[in-house]
């Protein structure tokens, strides 16, 4: 295993911020929990794993949706994260719905390593990449470089639901914003 001293090296986040985390005292974007993760070499669904061991490795798995775990509440920020498929060891992306409410406005603009798929199931959503606004509806996708500087709005009156995948990248992330 690593330090707290060497996974801030690696991570570019602090070792008091590390602590507080590892002891639940804060929360922290979905961005650093990329960022943690890959870095220790761990999938990121296996943070939100009920501790069952896992079976023989298969080449595939199937995540049924009547076995999916429930979406989880990520604090400070108005969304939930529900994994999608977080069950095979050593995959190389992470799958996963956002659930941004209605009338949440917590801007909190992320980058990080990799490259990102961004495939809105439901609602109306406001992206934020780098500079520009590009407005998703229902079936619109956006695939881009998640060094870029970026963040998502619910802009409807009902739950925007968008399927998210995020795939490593060339170099190490950063964070914007948090």
């Amino acid at each position: 295993g690593l330090t707290l001293r060497e996974l801030s090296d690696k991570t570019g986040l602090s070792e008091a911020f590390l602590s507080r985390l590892e002891r639940a005292h804060v929360s922290t974007s979905i961005a650093n929990l990329i960022l943690i993760t890959r870095t220790i070499g761990i999938d990121l669904g296996t943070l939100f794993q009920d501790g069952a061991e896992p079976t023989k490795p298969k080449p595939y798995i199937v995540s049924r949706a009547a076995e999916r775990q429930p979406p989880h509440v990520v604090p400070a920020t108005g969304y939930t994260y529900q994994p999608v498929a977080a069950a095979w060891m050593g995959q190389l992306m992470d799958g996963f719905i956002l659930t941004f409410p209605p009338g949440e406005n917590v801007d909190i603009v992320t980058a990080h390593e990799g490259e990102e798929l961004s495939f809105v199931l439901q609602g109306e959503v406001l992206f934020h990449l780098g500079d520009e606004e590009i407005r998703l509806s229902r079936g619109d996708c956006l695939y881009f470089d998640s060094e870029v500087p970026h963040m998502g709005r619910n802009t409807g009156v009902v739950d925007a639901k968008v399927l998210m995948v995020t795939a490593p990248g060339r170099g190490p992330g950063r964070e914007f914003g948090w």
